[in-house]
């Protein structure tokens, strides 16, 4: 690659007198002014650019870094230091290093320091080059003969510098993440790819081990539950460290089974054609880490810590045997650092325990969400009034999904308006992962999948920790996955990035899936077919579908697709179904005085609850009992049952579908389950693990508990209705005065709620026409409920 000239001439009159003093001593055939000189150059290294500013190396070391020409052929790398600097080997070897990485290469390295004899020395051999006379034809001879440097010449040019100018090799760790991450980035619709250009959440995490890393801690855990965001904390810590001049993060993706060592020596290699070993690169960190110069921190994503031999090297890296300069930052699941920081009989910490700091890394917090937020808003993208409310938006991989969809329309950000994004995840995120998802083979891979983690989830005899797990994250037990893939199946979608595995404390070896609504698509058609299959029996099909959305992640949208696709198939749906659904209606019941139930807190995992018979409740988590309701209150804790089968046809109403009978069309079925589930007088959401995601605003009235209407919508139902009035407008007038005729406060509440959402859009029909509904039809009819405010 020819030399990037880009730079302007030097005007320090000393500095050019001394320059031109050793120009014309080692070129005197070159009449004055012929040879001209810059000492800002770069050279490519691998697949990364390195700028060199020779002045700069002026204030740091007394020597100047300078390249010579003549027209356009390069004469040499000139080291040039101020008279009276000794020259010592690390001049020569800086000088060397350069004309060796330079193409095309200089020929002759000049060292000098404007007193002494200048050191000449030849570029292929780095011998003193020491020609009878210093003359054209004897430079001409060295020409032809400076076209080729051994491998192991090249290699040990990059080491010099690699290893003693900070300017270069801080250029080339950044230049190296930026490899490693360009190759991680995909597009909005690639869900393989952790991430999307121009699209990283700021995260508290990151600013922790920031600090962590600033006050000199060595070794950093970034732990948190599967595709909660670790990655993209590493990613946000290496970005920030490219704006500061006194440090460099190599970010490294780590290989499946690879140590750190194999995995750092693998990375630069593959982004700096630096071919080294494990133990080079052991011994490149160590000379870091014990130098003055600027801090490295090794970034590694996913490392497979729970393997012996990484065990030993985190703890060799983070031992006396190196230096202060070196800190290395681990992103793995929470579950795997549960077990690395304690030792073999798991009483005490082990080495790794007693000097990882560990940091958290969950769901957005409400400053992330609102960032996340602002975020989404530069890429014209706005999430609706209730969204704050939803604990699956609160979910890093939900909003890039989300987001996805609306960006895959191309001219999106033309517009001139926001595109709104539901308070609720939808029957839209299956869709959309069908329609981005058409590797055939992949898919038969994941629905083989996802038959293991319905089959895993009818299981009630797993432990009750994976039980909890299972129903915050799509998990399997290898086990079961082993009994539809083969080894060099699981393999396969293991190498994608697909599955990951982990053992957590049940002893049982566990896959991860990290395409979530990939398998939700698939799941959704394996339930289509177990419905086609129990089509004459449409009260024990309700009862499965039912009780397999009850056991995994978004079971209810999963649920709900299947129905739908049920319906596309030949022989269609029985409306027989959604009415078997309507009947098993949510109900609730008090709490026994002596039951013991479980749940799984994110961050603290399966906790006991006891229901205490003098009326406290108390949690038993790590092994301390905190109680969260004191003796002989008044709060009576009641559970909910059969919640999941209207939550089914909350989200089947967000579509607009009809049911034939006898072959015909018949009448829609949605407008009908709106008005059945409407009714509820129970709030239709699903249960969070989070408890600020879980409380919302609401009205105890003696017709049942509401959603307070400023707290927008927060239930699939409400949703569906603001679908169903955006899309008809005048036409679902009709229906709204049906629906006023059940004279049920809770209907009435969920159709205000929706209304009010539709009168704030940028739509001039639809929101004058909901404006025209409330005042006209809703808060007449709202008047004859006692006032909530």
């Amino acid at each position: 690659m020819p030399i990037e000239q880009s730079t302007t001439w030097p005007t320090e009159a000393d500095f050019e007198a001394d320059l031109q003093a050793v120009i014309s001593r080692v070129f005197p055939w070159l009449p004055s002014g012929a040879v001209r000189h810059q000492t800002i150059f770069s050279f490519t290294w691998g697949r990364a650019t390195i700028q060199v500013d020779g002045r700069e190396q002026t204030k740091a070391n007394a020597r100047a870094d300078v390249l010579l020409y003549s027209g356009d052929q390069p004469l040499a790398v000139l080291e040039l230091k101020r008279p009276g600097h000794v020259i010592d080997q690390s001049d020569i070897d800086q000088g060397l290093s350069y004309a060796r990485m330079l193409h095309p290469r200089p020929p002759l390295v000049v060292v000098a320091n404007g007193s002494d004899d200048p050191h000449l020395l030849e570029t292929h051999t780095g011998s003193p080059w020491k020609p009878d006379d210093l003359t054209q034809s004897a430079f001409a001879s060295l020409l032809s003969a400076a076209t080729h440097v051994a491998a192991e010449d090249l290699k040990r040019a990059v080491e010099i510098l690699m290893g003693s100018n900070p300017t270069v090799w801080l250029q080339a760790v950044r230049a190296t993440s930026r490899v490693t991450l360009t190759e991680m980035a995909g597009e909005w619709n690639d869900p393989l790819q952790p991430f999307v250009p121009d699209f990283l959440i700021p995260r508290k995490a990151a600013a922790v081990a920031w600090a962590l890393m600033k006050e000199g801690k060595h070794l950093v855990f970034i732990e948190g539950p599967p595709l909660s965001g670790k990655s993209n904390v590493l990613r946000e810590i290496t970005l920030r460290a490219d704006a500061s001049g006194d440090l460099a993060v190599l970010f490294v993706d780590a290989e499946a089974g690879a140590g750190v060592y194999r995995t750092v020596a693998s990375a630069l290699a593959d982004a700096l054609a630096w071919p080294i070993t494990d133990d080079e690169a052991r011994t490149w960190l160590m000379r870091h880490s014990k130098s003055t110069g600027p801090s490295l921190v090794i970034a590694i994503d996913g490392l497979s810590i729970d393997r012996e031999t990484i065990r030993d090297e985190i703890t060799d890296l983070t031992s006396h045997l190196f230096g202060e300069r070196l800190c290395v930052m681990v992103s793995l699941d929470d579950t795997v650092a549960d077990r690395v920081v304690l030792n073999s009989t798991g009483r005490k910490q082990s080495a790794i325990g007693r000097r990882a700091s560990r940091i958290e890394v969950g769901a957005l917090d409400e400053d992330e969400f609102r960032g996340a937020c602002r975020l989404l808003e530069a890429h014209h993208i706005g999430i609706m009034r209730g969204g704050e409310k939803s604990p699956e938006l609160r979910l890093c991989w939900v909003l890039r999904a989300i987001a996805s969809e609306i960006v895959a329309e191309g001219d999106h950000t033309k517009r001139k308006l926001i595109t709104g994004v539901p308070p609720l995840l939808g029957l839209d995120l299956i869709s959309h992962a069908r329609e981005t998802f058409r590797d055939a083979e992949n898919r038969r891979l994941l629905r083989e999948t996802a038959r293991a983690v319905l089959r895993d989830a009818e299981d009630r005899k797993r432990p009750i920790a994976l039980i909890l797990i299972s129903m915050a994250t799509y998990v399997v037990r290898r086990k079961t996955l082993q009994q539809e893939l083969s080894h060099s199946e699981i393999e396969k979608l293991v190498g994608q990035g697909i599955l990951r595995q982990f053992v957590p404390d049940t002893g049982d070896a566990i896959m991860v899936i990290r395409a979530p609504e990939l398998l939700a698509s698939e799941a959704a058609i394996i339930l289509s077919d177990k419905l086609a299959a129990m089509h004459s029996d449409t009260r024990g099909a309700a009862k499965d579908l039912v009780q397999a959305a009850e056991g995994i992640p978004l079971g209810d949208i999963i649920a709900a697709h299947a129905i739908l696709d049920t319906a596309h198939r030949e022989g269609g749906l029985p409306l027989s179904l959604v009415m078997q659904l309507i009947e098993l209606k949510p109900e609730q019941h008090p709490v026994k005085p002596g039951t013991r139930a479980a749940m799984y807190f994110p961050g603290i995992g399966a906790m006991e609850v006891t229901f205490e018979r003098d009326g406290s409740i108390v949690v038993n988590a790590l092994g301390e009992r905190i109680s969260i309701q004191e003796a002989d209150s008044n709060d009576v804790p009641k559970t909910i049952t059969n919640i999941h089968s209207w939550l089914i046809l909350s989200h089947l109403a967000s579509r607009p579908f009809a049911v034939e009978e006898n072959g015909m069309p018949g009448a829609r079925v949605d407008p009908m389950i709106m008005t059945e589930v409407g009714t509820c007088p129970i709030v239709l959401r699903a249960v969070a693990a989070d408890p600020e995601m879980a409380g919302v605003l609401t009205h105890h009235t003696d017709e049942g508990e509401v959603v307070c209407e400023r707290a927008g919508m927060v239930e699939p139902i409400t949703v569906a209705m603001f679908n169903f009035f955006a899309s008809l407008g005048s036409q679902a007038e009709e229906w709204i005065d049906l629906a006023l005729e059940r004279n049920s406060f809770p209907l009435l509440m969920r159709i205000h709620t929706a209304l009010d959402q539709l009168a704030g859009s940028a739509d001039v029909r639809s929101a004058g026409f909901a404006r025209r509904m409330l005042d006209e039809r809703v808060l007449p009819a709202l008047e004859r409920f006692p006032s909530l405010h």
